[in-house]
């Protein structure tokens, strides 16, 4: 192997080296390669109590609390169980009724360990209620503000009072649908997170 057959065949690895010093020198101003983070994965925060509205609803959340006492008056933790209670105001932006909490691919928020974007919640570990009547499996009607209470069955040792919570409130992008007449969601995500202490009422 001559001189330059052995250059060519470091090229490579010297390309790779410098990009990396390179990245090194860039990094050393902004604290190190821990603390460099890409501008895509910061996600805003929202308070407590003001409304994001994305494509699908306008969600504010305003309250959080761990209670033994379901609000619907009659269902109990199992043992090692507690309820994990979110308040939420939500208006539907579209023009016609949806699901108050949606579906596995489209949550209207995430509670990390309870509620997460493409995982199915299991049957019956949640229930849904409107504030103002107390109706069940709430359905959000067009234009229509409302207070929603959701109540998650969780485990005693996942949250304790005066913990924070980061609830993400997300949205997707509405296009026509192929197969079916009607909407279906691309990208579904966490567009904002409201960061918010959870209150025992236990």
């Amino acid at each position: 192997m001559n001189i330059r057959e052995g250059v060519r065949a470091w090229l490579p690895v010297i390309v790779a080296g410098g990009a990396l010093v390179a990245g090194g020198l860039v990094a050393i101003p902004l604290g190190g390669w821990d603390t460099v983070q890409l501008q895509s994965a910061i996600v805003p925060e929202q308070q407590v109590g003001e409304p994001y509205a994305g494509h699908r609803l306008s969600t504010a959340i305003d309250d959080v609390y761990l209670t033994d006492e379901h609000p619907n008056g009659y269902d109990e933790p199992e043992p090692g169980e507690t309820f994990l209670v979110v308040v939420a105001t939500m208006e539907n932006l579209r023009d016609e009724p949806q699901a108050s909490l949606g579906s596995a691919n489209f949550y209207a928020f995430t509670i990390p360990g309870v509620v997460e974007l493409g995982t199915q919640l299991p049957s019956g570990s949640y229930h849904v209620r409107l504030v103002r009547d107390g109706t069940s499996g709430s359905t959000l009607n067009p234009g229509v503000p409302d207070t929603v209470m959701f109540t998650f069955r969780v485990s005693s040792r996942l949250f304790a009072g005066g913990d924070e919570v980061r609830i993400g409130l997300t949205d997707a992008i509405p296009e026509s649908a192929d197969l079916y007449d009607g909407i279906r969601w691309r990208r579904p995500h966490v567009a904002v997170e409201v960061p918010i202490t959870i209150r025992d009422e236990r």
